[in-house]
């Protein structure tokens, strides 16, 4: 058997166990609908920790981050403060909302903007409109998992048939595990992450450059330009990085998946601690963006797809039986993340969009169909990923132009402006996603140097505040009992 057999053949047994694990951690959960999409709201701090990690650290930070270090320099370091920015964010707003779910039993993000503007309408556009637009955040993922074939068998492997296999592992094992299931997979899977970075991290710049001293020093003296930002020959500048940060940071709760996850929790405080020890990941991302500079130097001259650049530092550096670990690692990273955004995504649909078109629907129906939806939703994210490949990175900037215009109805109006109607956020989103979806298909770039989304999400909170203050205030019995579960006075702002 030839190397490049044995760690294929090693990394098939070792996904294999994985969503063995994860089947049997989460079967007996998963017996009901909440328990499938919340774990019963029983999740401890170590695995909603474990879970918020595979979720946010997933390929994007694997390989898409060194890809974008490598192809288009500083201007990755708006992920970091992405971040940075968005736990500081969570800190105060995951509490919020959870006390929200518990004390109306909302499964869903869409489950809590129905309730707070009291309409079952707007419950089903922004759950059947974020099923859709995490379709290409299961795609990011499809994407990473081809990339990392492709390099480790040499091109010889069939992508295609490598991604259909994927599908399949994925869907079952949501299928049977529910988000219990995918929280344990979560933790086989970070800790692999973790040494497989960390071991990269350390080997890239002993074996090319002698020492980590040597190769800053070459970054510093032969790529200069490359690694500050906005980084050598970008075409966006410092108020991009910044209205980057922005947008990213607060829409970073936004994604319905994370807002779930907040669901999940045993309590308040589970979140907290999750807010505070969360940047603990952050050291990842710090030393994968610095091996994509290093392969600046590395592969000078040479034209490396930046979504490979990871892997073939990889093929390069170890020998074959700590390949066959680090290549495990990074398949883990763009299978098991896409879990509970499929989770997420067949909620959506079965109870925030069918459920409430068809009211007699019965609670076992809904969960019955909300389970066997794992297959069409991640079926539909395989196309996608086959019919429209793209740099990881930037679907992932697209996807977040369209997400965070919930900020306003979420956060603005949900927990905070008891005078927000439900005109001005249908107004404020309707503006919002249209502004994005203009400039997606024009392919226009900055707006007056400001990343278009968030040009789009300031658009989309004028246009809430006008309306919402030219409209007739909320109903005191839809508003007061969101703020009282937030505020206990119900008094908000």
């Amino acid at each position: 058997m030839s190397e490049t057999a044995a760690i294929l053949a090693f990394v098939a047994l070792g996904v294999l166990l994985v969503t063995w694990i994860g089947i049997r951690g989460g079967s007996k959960a998963s017996s009901t609908l909440e328990g499938w999409v919340l774990n019963s709201r029983l999740m401890g701090p170590v695995l909603v920790w474990f879970l918020l990690g595979t979720e946010i650290y997933t390929s994007f930070t694997f390989l898409g981050l060194a890809g974008f270090a490598y192809a288009r320099g500083g201007g990755v370091f708006y992920n970091v403060a992405t971040n940075d920015v968005a736990y500081a964010f969570g800190f105060f707003v995951l509490p919020a909302v959870w006390l929200i779910g518990r004390r109306f039993g909302y499964l869903t993000q869409a489950d809590f903007i129905a309730g707070r503007y009291g309409s079952q309408g707007l419950g089903i556009l922004v759950a059947a409109a974020s099923a859709v637009i995490l379709i290409p955040y299961i795609d990011l993922n499809i994407q990473g998992l081809g990339a990392i074939l492709k390099v480790v068998s040499g091109g010889a492997l069939n992508l295609r048939l490598a991604e259909l296999i994927a599908f399949v592992v994925l869907a079952v094992a949501v299928y049977a595990g529910g988000i219990r299931g995918n929280a344990w997979q979560a933790v086989i899977k970070d800790v692999l992450m973790f040494v497989a970075i960390a071991t990269l991290f350390v080997v890239v710049p002993l074996h090319f450059f002698g020492g980590f001293g040597a190769m800053m020093d070459k970054l510093g003296s032969a790529a200069a330009a490359h690694v500050v930002i906005p980084g050598h020959g970008s075409k966006v500048g410092v108020p991009w990085f910044i209205s980057t940060v922005l947008l990213t940071g607060f829409g970073q709760w936004m994604w319905p998946q994370w807002f779930a996850v907040g669901f999940t929790a045993k309590g308040p405080r589970t979140l907290k601690l999750q807010a505070v020890f969360m940047p603990l990941y952050q050291v990842v991302k710090v030393a994968v963006i610095l091996i994509g500079f290093a392969a600046v130097l590395i592969f000078a001259g040479q034209k490396v797809p930046g979504n490979e650049v990871v892997m073939r530092l990889a093929e390069r550096s170890f020998p074959g039986w700590f390949l066959a670990i680090f290549v495990l690692a990074a398949v883990l990273s763009a299978i098991v993340p896409a879990g509970s955004i499929i989770v997420t995504s067949c909620t959506l649909i079965a109870h925030n969009v069918v459920a409430k078109l068809r009211p007699a629907t019965s609670e076992r129906a809904v969960f019955v169909l909300t389970r066997w939806l794992a297959f069409p939703v991640t079926l539909a994210a395989l196309l996608l990923a086959i019919a429209a490949p793209a740099l990881i990175v930037v679907i992932l900037l697209v996807a977040y132009d369209f997400i965070a215009q919930l900020l306003p109805a979420v956060v603005i109006g949900g927990l905070f402006w008891r005078r927000a109607t439900l005109p001005g956020v249908v107004a404020g989103i309707l503006v919002g996603w249209g502004l994005s979806a203009y400039w997606l298909l024009t392919k226009h770039g900055p707006v007056l140097s400001l990343n278009s989304g968030l040009v789009a999400l300031l658009a989309n909170i004028a246009v809430f505040v006008v309306v919402s203050l030219a409209t007739r205030p909320p109903e005191e019995k839809v508003v007061a009992p969101v703020m009282a579960a937030v505020w206990g006075s119900g008094r908000g702002t």
